[in-house]
């Protein structure tokens, strides 16, 4: 076992861990971002045959979670970090949550396709869900990148991105409202519910950069 003899030693080993927990965030969001593009085709499709992969994908997601929290809270406690480096750490904890919770709202995603059976051939809701997928996986993927190059801006730049997503959401309400007696009241509100949890998708991705501009800048946006 290499055990650090030097003060150069021991900061070299606090920015590893650092790095570590920065990369496994990283991946994290990545991963999350790769089963969110899964249950969009799912649900485009009404890929049933998807949806245990979704589930299954998601433990990849949970272990992580469970075991970069621990790390973070360890290096905390052992470490004693200071300015920024403690505003990474207690960030990190939160970006944690964050990432896992979009995990497990992309399951539920895919769990209201399989309790549907499936979502009907509606070609103007099925468009409109795709769209929105798409611009959650935008936003997402913008706060993936955020963690990776900590842009002092990151907040600004992700509040101002879900914007697109909040409109879009708000649209297929309407259309869901205008397609209700077609597609039947239990799956308008199934659909209402997905709408719901890919809007909270970004949300949380908006909350990663808050705590982005936070660890860089040492204040969160809108603060003042």
């Amino acid at each position: 076992m290499n055990i650090p003899t030097s003060d150069d030693d021991l900061r070299s080993r606090f920015s590893s861990l650092l790095g570590e927990i920065q990369s496994g965030l990283e991946t994290m969001g990545s991963l999350v971002l790769e089963n969110l593009d899964r249950a969009g085709i799912a649900m485009a499709e009404s890929r049933l045959d998807l949806v245990p992969e979704i589930k299954n994908a998601d433990l990849a997601i949970n272990e992580m979670y469970t075991r970069l929290d621990t790390s973070t809270f360890e290096t905390i406690a052992r470490q004693a970090p200071v300015a920024s480096d403690l505003r990474f750490l207690v960030s990190a904890t939160r970006m944690l949550y964050e990432i896992e919770r979009s995990g497990d709202l992309v399951v539920n995603c895919a769990k209201m396709l399989e309790r549907e059976g499936g979502f009907p051939d509606n070609p103007l809701l099925r468009a409109r869900i795709a769209d929105i997928v798409a611009a959650v996986g935008s936003v997402f993927g913008q706060c993936v990148t955020a963690i990776a190059e900590l842009p002092a801006d990151a907040g600004i730049t992700l509040d101002a991105a879900d914007d697109v997503v909040d409109d879009l959401v708000s649209i297929l309400y309407t259309e869901i409202g205008q397609q209700a007696d077609e597609i039947g009241l239990t799956t308008a509100v199934a659909l209402t519910r997905v709408g719901r949890f890919l809007e909270r998708i970004a949300d949380h991705a908006v909350n990663i950069g808050e705590h982005v501009t936070y660890i860089v800048t040492a204040k969160f946006p809108n603060a003042d």
